[in-house]
């Protein structure tokens, strides 16, 4: 074998050596994410339930209504300000971010 020929191979060799490394610590990452990733998909999954079962919902909240009056108020004055606080964030995005 050539030089030129060993001083490619070693060179492969280090890069498929590298290659491999580099897809263990991919997979570790990936496996770190999946935790979140599973989170977010029950969270999408319940909103989904949530917006296909409004009666639901609203039994929710007539029975915290009236079981604790005043933490539905509360929790009621809470997500109202949390609307308005969306609302105003989605108007700057829109100010200062054109629409793609």
């Amino acid at each position: 074998m050539n030089p030129r020929a060993r001083v490619l191979a070693r060179r492969r060799e280090r890069l498929v050596q590298r290659s491999a490394r580099l897809r263990r610590q991919a997979e570790v990452e990936v496996l770190g994410l999946q935790r979140t990733f599973n989170w977010i998909d029950r969270i999408q999954d319940a909103w989904h339930w949530l917006r296909a079962n409004p009666l639901a919902v609203a039994g929710g909240v007539g029975a915290l209504a009236l079981w604790r009056p005043r933490r539905a108020l509360g929790l009621g004055l809470r997500a109202w300000s949390l609307w308005r606080l969306a609302r105003r964030a989605m108007a700057l995005r829109a100010a200062f971010m054109p629409p793609r």
